[in-house]
């Protein structure tokens, strides 16, 4: 029972922790990444303020040792200069200068003192008063009697000690500057060790955070990407953030929104399709029944009636399925996830029902197609390629020349179908592309066009990203030329078969159809 309830428990806790927003998710990643180059941050600051208060101390505290141990030895010369002076001249004056000299003296070893001194120190300066202190006793003595030795060799010794004090200052100084510099070395490298322990520390918790939050904008990239190509079938998941989730959420709604409008869509189509070709069939069968059983019975102008009936039933038909199809090429959805595709087997593949056009009209192929795959769907790659080959039929002259090459130039797959037919006036060349535009070349007397097919070819290039354009030509002819992205990979192992099964030259192969876009 307790297991039960950690495991109910548990996703409300990982949805409590996860952040709100993404900006809280950027916040609360730079504090982290931070935080360590902060401690590192402070803890140098504390170490070098403590190095610093220390150096200042230790140098305030040499700087008076120094200067007090300066201020002694000074003392104790003028101090042995004047006593000795005074026990020759008897000079009150003498005297008097000897007494300052004194307490300079006095305040200089009390400076000193208060500085601190080492105990060596400390039981140099006893010494040294000893000495001044047993000078200042024998001073009027050796005035009166006259014998100066003795007050000359505790000036001696005195000044002798000051100078050994002043010499033991200098040393201790040097000492304390060379555990100052030992100190900053030290500092020197604990800072130097701890940036390099937390600084990929840093970058680790940085480089962590990038990932979590570039992951969940990745995935809405991609999925706002898919929906753009057309991938409705896909669920969209991401994870993250609240508010990066949120719109994840929204846009699996519209994934699922926009897949139940196409095959809404789709229905009503292939609903309208059948709709209109089921009355149109029965008016194309019924002409064909006047025109076979009572064909014998009827007038020229009832005969006409019933061909134009027919005729234009088909022709209506035709225009139907093309606007049908125009309709599916429009839109993204409905062909399936695009894929890598061998064009050069779906031409050959192509090529087979089209013999009978090509050879009733003598003809001929002219094929140089390599290896190409292409991404795309197989049915629209179809599509294109008939309406470019039923466009060339169409336009050549009997006995006249197609040429299709298949090649791939820098990271396209390239398809050009040229005929040898009356050519499209330069003034054309953009208009060719448009719904339901009738060249010029359509009163050649060939059978009319919908004037959708290059329009339905030009969108379905369009959707993969190609294009599909006419080249100017200075000979007679057009030149349509389709590019398409490579595939990194072939889709079946026909491809190759299929070049190689069509890159000769035969001189009367069957035909295929040259601009029905035109027409």
């Amino acid at each position: 029972m307790l297991r039960t309830r950690w495991a109910q428990s548990r996703p409300f806790s990982f949805m409590a922790l996860r952040p709100s927003s993404i900006s809280k998710l950027v916040i609360f990643g730079f504090g982290l990444a931070i935080v360590p180059l902060v401690l590192v941050i402070v803890s140098v600051t504390i170490s070098i303020a403590h190095f610093a208060e220390q150096g200042q101390t230790s140098i305030l505290r040499a700087v008076a040792m120094s200067n007090a141990a300066n201020r002694m030895t000074n003392a104790v010369r003028s101090m042995e200069r004047y006593g000795l002076q005074y026990t020759v001249l008897q000079d009150q004056a003498l005297l008097v200068l000897y007494q300052q000299s004194y307490d300079d003296y006095k305040k200089a070893a009390a400076q000193f003192t208060a500085a601190a001194p080492a105990q060596s120190e400390r039981q140099q300066l006893h010494s040294l008063d000893d000495k001044l202190l047993r000078a200042r006793q024998l001073l009027p003595i050796v005035a009166l009697e006259g014998n100066r030795s003795a007050l000359e060799s505790d000036f001696s010794r005195a000044g002798t000690a000051a100078q050994r004090l002043q010499t033991a200052v200098n040393e201790g100084i040097s000492i304390e500057v060379g555990k100052l510099g030992t100190r900053a070395l030290a500092i020197k490298r604990m800072t130097l060790l701890e940036v390099l322990l937390v600084l990929p520390l840093s970058i680790a918790v940085a480089i962590l955070f990038i990932i979590l939050i570039t992951r969940p904008i990745r995935r809405l990239d991609q999925a706002v990407s898919g929906l753009g190509d057309g991938d409705l079938e896909t669920p969209i998941a991401v994870s993250g953030p609240r508010d990066i989730a949120t719109v994840g959420e929204r846009l699996e709604w519209l994934r699922t929104r926009l897949n139940a409008l196409e095959a809404a869509k789709l229905h009503f189509l292939r609903q309208l399709s059948h709709e209109l070709k089921t009355p149109l069939t029965a008016i194309r069968e019924g002409a064909e029944l006047l025109q076979e059983d009572l064909g014998h019975e009827l007038a020229a102008e009832q005969q006409e009636i019933v061909q134009i009936v027919r005729d234009n039933s088909l022709r209506l038909q035709r225009l139907i399925e093309d606007l049908l199809k125009f309709s599916l090429a429009e839109g993204q959805a409905g062909a399936g996830m695009a894929q890598a595709v061998p064009l050069a087997a779906v031409i050959a593949e192509l090529l087979q029902s089209y013999k009978p056009s090509l050879r009733s009209q003598s003809l001929r192929l002219d094929l140089r197609m390599d290896a190409v795959n292409v991404w795309g769907h197989r049915d629209r790659l179809r599509t294109i390629c008939d309406n470019l080959l039923s466009n060339a039929v169409k336009f050549s002259p009997p006995g006249s020349t197609i040429h299709l090459r298949l090649f791939a130039e820098g990271g396209n797959g390239i398809l050009e179908v040229e005929d040898e037919g009356p050519g499209i006036p330069i003034t054309e060349h953009e208009k060719i592309f448009d719904i339901m535009y009738q060249g010029s070349a359509s009163s050649s007397g060939k059978v009319e066009g919908s004037g959708l097919g290059l329009a339905i070819a030009k969108e379905y290039v369009l959707s993969y990203g190609g294009s599909l354009e006419l080249l100017v030509k200075e000979s007679a002819g057009a030149c349509f030329r389709v590019v398409l992205p490579l595939a990194e990979e072939p889709n079946s192992p026909d491809s190759a078969d299929g070049a190689g099964r069509l890159r000769h030259h035969p001189t009367n192969a069957g035909a295929e159809d040259h601009h029905p876009g035109a027409g």
